[in-house]
């Protein structure tokens, strides 16, 4: 039997006031009656004798989000498609008996997010109902027939000792569950753990770290592990999007730019079929792509053979920048003019974007088969690249020759000239 999965977008959740959570503060669209039976028809077109597990970023046995008629059509298709096994989340407020009886025939499973078993964690994440409701709610559920399935977040904030607080969860749930899924806690866009990531005053585990948290219950049969439950990528809310317009310590090591450093090091992953990793700047047009600078090297770049195979990332004062993350924010949105920089500024600079390329490199070295550039010889961000790769023992060739840009270096913008732009040619011999 498959598993299908409904994702509901009908309203948002009803109390949508848990600290670390951001699912349920927007709308998909408003919870009427003709927009549910839509997104219901739609899916169980696909469907038949499958295992079905609907998501919807609140509750499906709340009535504000998916009404009583609603949810009698979702089991009555249930029943036309031959489903027999159903997995819904609920908070505990939601869930009555009468509401249970009505899956009658089909073997329910009803999703909880506890989190934490610990009432005064609870308090401080704002969720809204302490273990004895949790407790209550799994009464009802059992007395029915069906069965609990019970979320546990790994990494929550407000405590010291991750460890301690899983492992008492796990215990305590155990009593009480069908099953149980430890979830990677991950900021989430909108939500208040956000501003606590921002600020530096919690941090999300990587994937090591979480599997080591966990490692105890890896091969119990009760409990799954999730390391990411979305695809996780920095997405600022709205009110923190400001340009980011200056040069000095503020506009180098902002928290903003840190955060995104810290992202690239220890979540992202590089593209696997990209193993030829070249460095290029930054431009004052935002996205890069879209200057000449940038235009021209794609262009040349599109030409070669090897142009899947490459990966561009640029070097700027935000740090280290791959290519598909070039007009997100912050990077589409700063600008450090070089006419404003001082000694002591270039210094900084390199010092600090040496330690990102450093970090960067550490991370994804692995990733590449080869190291290229293609930079002024004379610019911070070239030195801190040949300091990064010097101290690490890395090879690193600058596309860029150098009679080349002893040639042409006093002609403005060089890196666009035909002279400068037809040595990018040479990363496809070198790589072969």
């Amino acid at each position: 039997m498959s598993d299908s999965v409904l994702i509901l977008k009908s309203g948002k959740c009803s109390w949508s006031k848990c600290f670390f959570c951001g699912y349920g503060k927007s709308i998909g669209y408003e919870p009427k009656t003709e927009n549910i039976k839509k997104d219901f028809d739609r899916f169980f077109e696909k469907v038949n004798d499958c295992y079905i597990k609907v998501f919807g970023s609140g509750s499906f046995l709340d009535e504000k989000q998916v009404s009583k008629v609603m949810r009698k059509y979702f089991i009555g298709k249930c029943h036309e498609k031959n489903v027999k096994n159903v997995t819904i989340e609920s908070r505990p407020e939601y869930i009555t008996e009468e509401k249970l009886k009505e899956f009658k025939g089909i073997d329910l499973t009803v999703a909880i997010g506890l989190e934490v078993a610990d009432d005064e964690i609870l308090d401080k994440l704002n969720k809204g109902f302490h273990l004895r409701n949790y407790e209550n709610a799994v009464e009802k559920i059992k007395k029915s027939g069906a069965k609990v399935r019970t979320y546990i977040l790994v990494n929550l904030p407000f405590i010291e000792e991750i460890q301690k607080y899983v492992d008492k969860s796990v215990d305590y749930t155990l009593k009480f569950s069908d099953s149980i899924v430890l979830i990677n806690l991950l900021p989430h866009q909108d939500s208040d753990l956000f501003g606590l990531w921002i600020n530096g005053e919690w941090n999300f585990l990587d994937r090591k770290q979480f599997y080591k948290v966990t490692e105890k219950w890896r091969d119990n049969e009760k409990i799954e592990l999730d390391v990411e439950t979305f695809k996780f990528i920095p997405r600022f809310p709205r009110g923190f999007m400001k340009p980011l317009v200056g040069v000095g310590e503020g506009f180098l090591t902002h928290p903003y730019f840190e955060v995104w450093q810290d992202y690239i090091n220890r979540w992202y992953i590089p593209p696997k079929d990209k193993d030829i990793l070249l460095f290029l700047p930054c431009s004052y047009k935002k996205p890069y792509s879209e200057s000449e600078t940038h235009r021209k090297i794609i262009q040349r770049l599109k030409k070669l053979k090897n142009y899947d195979r490459i990966h561009q990332v640029m070097i700027s004062n935000p740090g280290v920048i791959p290519r598909e993350f070039e007009n997100l924010y912050p990077f589409n949105s700063y600008d450090w003019n070089e006419k404003l920089e001082t000694d002591e500024i270039k210094r900084r600079y390199i010092e600090v974007t040496t330690k990102r390329i450093k970090n960067y490199l550490t991370s994804h070295r692995d990733n590449y088969n080869g190291m290229y550039c293609f930079l002024k010889y004379d610019s911070e961000s070239f030195l801190s690249l040949r300091n990064a790769c010097h101290e690490l023992d890395i090879k690193l060739t600058n596309l860029l020759k150098e009679e080349t840009y002893k040639r042409i270096k006093d002609n403005g913008q060089i890196l666009q000239t035909d002279n400068a732009i037809k040595d990018l040619d040479e990363i496809e011999h070198a790589s072969c």
